[in-house]
């Protein structure tokens, strides 16, 4: 007999029963870690209201646009911080009420911010990176364990959702009537019904989410795998300065000037400072028509030769790059409105209804299994 043949042959029932194992012991083990992030991923899907909920002094602005100097917000920032923090970018309003956000770094310690007007360069407020946003982003990001590959484990574990969010989906399939499988059931118990529905229903964000985070978290292995479907460009992660000229190096002002020079109609919304002797400006620019949440116009400066060391567009990005660019909107929920926003909050809470549904219909199962057992002793028992 063929393989094929043979696989054809093969007995439907092991496989289910090997895909019921995988989806189960996914859930009791990594599925735990995953409902955590998803949980914190739910909140951070509206940290800004939140954030102006908890600290409203934050948002206490004049002008909902830069009047100052980048620099000037830089230096206003690092005085409030103090002497050790370094700032490395800032970010500009991208709605009306929102500040200018400084974001420091004292030797190897948490991302810090201040928080700056945008009409008088005051500053509102500072974070030490040790607050509920600061916190909650470092769990989710990298389960608060950046310098020990925790980026990777949280990439890991997206894998491990999205294997359970097909198998799951898998199991759904063939066992139901479609009309009993998109909604609840009599004479199941309410878990059963809660898993099932809202499994179904939840599996695609669930799915998307997972794959997104972990293109997120291995992004060189993401850039490969999007490789054999079309060009990707060159990473700008790995741009570092060229130039070994002493001197002065110009600062964020400047450097906004020249990569406005190559687009005049851009606007900037962050800016990337040079960190070590080989660091480079990062020029995040929005053109007219550019409606992402994250902009798609990036221009690199060198500090001191001035040179453009990268640039990348939207005209110039590639089918594949604007996959890769996709993934990260869709995972905050950037991307799609409303609609989107609140499908990938509640994206976030369904690992953990899945789990604490799960675990009472296995429970229950080992107490099936359990009864029959115990059953044919009893019997051999009552005939002696």
């Amino acid at each position: 007999m063929t393989t094929s043949a043979t696989a054809r042959n093969a007995d439907p029932s092991r496989w289910r029963r090997a895909w019921v194992q995988v989806h189960l012991w996914l859930g009791l083990t990594l599925g735990v870690v995953g409902a955590l992030i998803g949980l914190s991923g739910s909140v951070l899907v509206y940290d800004h209201e939140i954030d102006e909920v908890l600290n409203p002094q934050r948002y206490a602005i004049t002008a909902a646009h830069h009047a100052l100097a980048f620099d000037d917000y830089a230096q206003r920032a690092a005085k409030a911080l103090g002497e050790d923090a370094r700032p490395t970018g800032i970010r500009l309003p991208n709605q009306d009420d929102a500040p200018v956000i400084v974001f420091a770094r004292a030797g190897n310690g948490p991302f810090q911010r201040a928080y700056l007007d945008p009409g008088t360069g005051r500053v509102l407020d500072t974070a030490t990176g040790q607050d509920w946003l600061g916190v909650l982003h470092s769990f989710h990001e990298s389960l608060m364990l950046r310098e020990y590959n925790g980026r990777e484990i949280v990439g890991v574990v997206g894998v491990a959702m999205l294997v359970s969010s097909l198998s799951g989906l898998y199991l759904w399939w063939p066992a139901r009537g479609a009309r009993a499988s998109f909604a609840f059931r009599r004479g199941r118990t309410l878990s059963r019904n809660l898993h099932y529905t809202f499994g179904f229903w939840g599996m695609v964000v669930l799915a998307a989410l997972s794959f997104t985070g972990a293109v997120i978290a291995f992004p060189d292995a993401a850039r490969s795998a999007a490789s054999w479907f079309g060009a990707v460009s060159s990473s700008a992660r790995g741009v570092r300065s060229t130039s070994d000229a002493g001197g002065p190096a110009i600062g964020a002002d400047e450097a906004v000037a020249i990569a406005r020079a190559l687009y005049p109609r851009a606007e900037p919304v962050g800016i990337g400072l040079p960190v070590g002797p080989r660091g480079a400006f990062r020029v995040n620019l929005r053109e007219a028509g550019d409606t992402d949440s994250r902009s798609a116009t990036v221009v690199f400066v060198d500090p001191r030769s001035r040179a453009v060391l990268f640039r990348a567009d939207q005209a110039s990005r590639s089918a594949a790059d604007r996959f890769l660019a996709w993934q990260r909107p869709v995972h905050e929920g950037s991307m799609g409105g409303s609609v989107w926003r609140a499908l990938v909050f509640a994206g976030g809470l369904s690992p953990a209804l899945l789990m604490a549904t799960g675990l009472p219909m296995w429970l229950a199962s080992r107490r099936r299994k359990r009864v029959v057992r115990v059953r044919p002793a009893m019997a051999a028992l009552a005939d002696d």
